[in-house]
Order: structure tokens, then sequence, then C-alpha cells
């Protein structure tokens, strides 16, 4: 990586540490990256919990359950809207540094950023806009004509991705760790404000969209500090900065071949994923109403906490074969996305078999005496999970190789099967039937993605320009 430093003790020392993460395998790398990440989680999870058991019962499961909805919509605009921006930061910026042209990795930056904040501000258009005139279509009460345009405030904070892409690329686990645990830190803090004083769905919702908003600042402050760090902030504002050249020029396609296509096709991937997280709320919630919305949410909840350990591996990936890639190592990384699968796999089945004997006791913890009510959603949500642990390498090699068109029709695909047969199950057996849903089209997924990761016959010849969509 370009590095330019005056030789002082802090310096000396950042760039031991930097020659020590160079020579350090990936494998050791992930574990250390992972280890850094559980830490933000392990304190994340029981404030996540501590705040869910406290709103639901100052605000009763329906009015936590209009919250969640709230936090569902905008959030799902926010993941359609955004180009998932850090992923460009790690494969195209990882180059520009490798080879020492620090004015392109100004430019990949600026790129993203401007990305960004266009995408954040038209979600947040288009999410007022949708609020207003498509309330009843959301199947939201009266209740929530004001809060919904409200809540859209947040969404422009929720599609900054370019910041987590430079810490990965610098390898500041630390700092997304302790990062990790801001928004929900002051979604307690205030739950517990508004336990003392008086609470009301405004309030709860007011402290909802300031958790997202302060996450966001923090996020970017943590990148900007590391950039300067690096000496990799200086000049990053000047050199011809316009929209036509840092988004429109042929200059930045010729420079970096396929940076659009890439940007596009982890937008669409994204939005695909929604289908098995927010979307999957937003259904739930207009065809069974906001207690089954807020158990669903709660469930899924305490699944992603249970199996975060393992899926953490997936994170700390991307950047890990972004540089095998770039050194054309395909033995290394094959062996680094099978030793994934079996450590996450492993771990993660583990987990469910934890789970099968405490969920019951978790979720009355959380939501009171009915809490077992969603016992069966979140062993399903949870065996889904273990499910994508097992496979979590796919896609990253998938994405790493550019073959976009393979993890493109993959999550399309399963989109397709996915969303009619939650319909139908929520149709046939109520909240139950989310579970059997997800864990069908999660299998389904995980086939595919592996199909076409068997397909790769020529892996050995990286691509050095453009993309492949084979």
């Amino acid at each position: 990586m370009l590095r330019i430093r005056a030789s002082t003790p802090e310096n000396l020392s950042a760039s031991a540490e930097e020659s020590h993460r160079q020579t350090a395998t990936p494998q050791k790398r992930i574990v250390k990256n992972v280890s850094t990440l559980m830490i933000g989680r392990a304190l994340n999870a029981p404030m996540a919990l501590l705040h869910t058991a406290l709103a639901v019962r100052i605000l009763g499961t329906y009015d936590f359950g209009l919250v969640v909805m709230l936090y569902a919509f905008a959030r799902t605009v926010a993941d359609i809207v955004t180009f998932q921006s850090w992923q460009t930061v790690l494969n195209f910026g990882s180059d520009a540094l490798d080879a020492g042209d620090k004015s392109g990795f100004h430019r990949i930056i600026r790129f993203s950023f401007v990305l960004d904040a266009i995408s954040g501000i038209a979600g947040m258009g288009i999410g007022i806009a949708f609020t207003c005139l498509g309330r009843s279509w959301l199947g939201w009460p009266a209740s929530l004509s004001t809060l919904g345009p409200l809540y859209c405030v947040s969404i422009p904070f929720m599609a900054s991705a370019t910041p987590t892409g430079i810490l990965r690329l610098l390898n500041q686990y630390k700092l997304i760790s302790a990062q990790s645990i801001v928004a929900t830190m002051v979604r307690l803090i205030g739950t517990l404000l508004l336990w003392a004083t008086h609470c009301s769905l405004l309030a709860m919702t007011i402290v909802w969209i300031s958790a997202d908003i302060i996450a966001a600042a923090i996020l970017n402050l943590f990148a900007l500090q590391q950039l300067a760090r690096a000496h990799l902030l200086s000049g990053i504002l000047t050199n011809n900065i316009t929209l036509r050249n840092d988004l429109f020029h042929k200059r930045i396609t010729k420079t970096f071949p396929g940076i659009w296509q890439f940007a596009i096709s982890t937008n669409i991937n994204t939005t695909l994923t929604l289908a098995f997280s927010h979307i999957g709320t937003l259904i739930i919630g207009g065809m069974l109403g906001p207690v089954a919305a807020s158990y669903y949410r709660i469930g899924s909840q305490i699944a992603a906490g249970i199996a975060k350990p393992a899926t953490l591996v997936q994170s700390t990936l991307y950047p890990e074969m972004t540089r095998l890639r770039n050194n054309r190592d395909n033995r290394n990384l094959r062996i680094l996305a099978f030793r994934a699968a079996l450590a996450a796999g492993g771990i993660g089945s583990a987990l469910l078999v934890l789970a099968w004997f405490l969920g019951g006791t978790i979720l009355r913890l959380v939501i009171g005496p009915h809490g077992t009510e969603a016992l069966p959603v979140t062993l399903w949500l949870l065996a889904a999970e273990v499910v994508a642990i097992w496979g979590l390498p796919l896609e990253p090699l998938l994405f790493t190789m550019r073959r976009l068109r393979a993890v493109i029709v993959a999550r399309s695909v399963d989109a397709l099967l996915y969303l009619p047969l939650l319909v139908v199950t929520l149709d046939w057996y109520g909240l139950d039937g989310a579970g059997p849903a997800i864990l069908v089209a999660t299998v389904f997924l995980v086939l595919m993605q592996l199909g076409f990761v068997l397909r790769m016959k020529d892996t050995a010849s990286f691509p050095t320009a453009g993309l492949t969509m084979e």
C-alpha cells in the first residue's frame, strides 16, 4: 500500500504494524479481525436485547412494532438506493494503492462519497413521497402519517458506505468494532431516559433516528482520521473536483474499467438481498400487523445475534480475497474460502444447538411471559442463518473474481422464489410460516452460488481490466 510518512516514533510504530500485517497469513488476519469485531458484538448484543426489552415494556408490542416497521421501511429504501460503495473502495481502491496511485485512490474515494450523497438524498425524497402517498398500501395506521416522512430523514445516513470501505481497506477493524455499538448505545440511553421521563411513540422514533445519524457521523470521522493518519487525506479535495469528472467523465472508466458496472451490480445485489430482511418484515407487518412484525424483528435479531460470531468472518473475507486476487494467488484463494466455510459453519452449527436450549429463556426475558410465541420463527431463522454461514465464502468469492452476473442471477431467482413463498406460508400458517419460507430460500441460494463457483473453470485467469459477466 502507498505510505508517505516522516520518521517519527508514532509513524515507525505504524510502519511496523503495517509490515506485520502484510507478512501475516490471510487466515491469521481474519482470526485477528474477527476477534476484534467480536468485542464490539459482545457489547452490542446485550445492550440491544436490553433496549428491546425496555422498549417493548414501555411502548407495548404494538407500538414497538410500528417503530420496527418504520425502521424496516427506511432501511429498505436506503439499501435500494445505495451502491454499497464500500465494495467499490475495496476492489478498486486497493488496486490504486497497490500501484502507488494516490491520485487514483482519491478519485475512487470521491466517486464513492458522491454516490453515497446522491443516493442518500434521492432515497430520502423517494421515502417521503412513498410514505405520504402509499401509506395505505403499506398497511400502516393513521398514527404513522407524520412519523413515516419524519423517519425518512435518517435515510441519507443509512446510505453512507464509503467510510466502512476505507476502514476495512486500511485494516482498522478496531474502529469498526467500536463504531458498531454506537447506534445501539444511543437507542439504549434514549430508551432509559424515556423510561425515567415520558415515553411516546414520537419520542422513541426520534431516539431511533438520532441513533443512525450519530453512528454515521462517528463512522465518517473515523474514516477521515485514518486517511489523515496514513497520509492519504492531503489532496483529496483538490485536483479538479466536479461531478462530471468524478462520476460521468469517460476518464474514470478508462482508469478503472468496469467501475460503474461493479457499483450498479452491488446495488442490485443488495436490493435483492432485502427480500430476506426488511422487505420480509414489511410484508409480515402488512399482512399480520405490528405485533407480528415486532415478534419477527425480535426473533431475527436474536437469531442474527447468536450467529454473529460466524457471520463476522464474511466482512473480513472481502479484503483478504481482494489481496489474494491482486497477487494472482489462486490456490490460497480457494483454500481461504474452504477454511472459512468450515470454521464459520462449525461455529454456526454449535450455536444453533445452544439456541435450541436457550432460545425460549431469552425470548421470555425480552418480550415477557408471551415470548415463547416467537420461539418457532426464531429457531427457523437461526437455522437459515446457519445454512447461510456454511455458504458465506461463496458470494465474496464471486464478487472478488468479478462474476457479477452469477451473483445477480442467484439472488434474483432466489427472491422470485422467496417472496411468493413467504406470502403463501404467512397466509396458511401465520407468523410460524415465515421461518420455513426463509430456510427453503436460503438453501436454494447457497446451492445456486455453489454451482456458479464450481463452474469457474478459469479461476486462475484473474481479471485485470473490466468485469467478467459469466
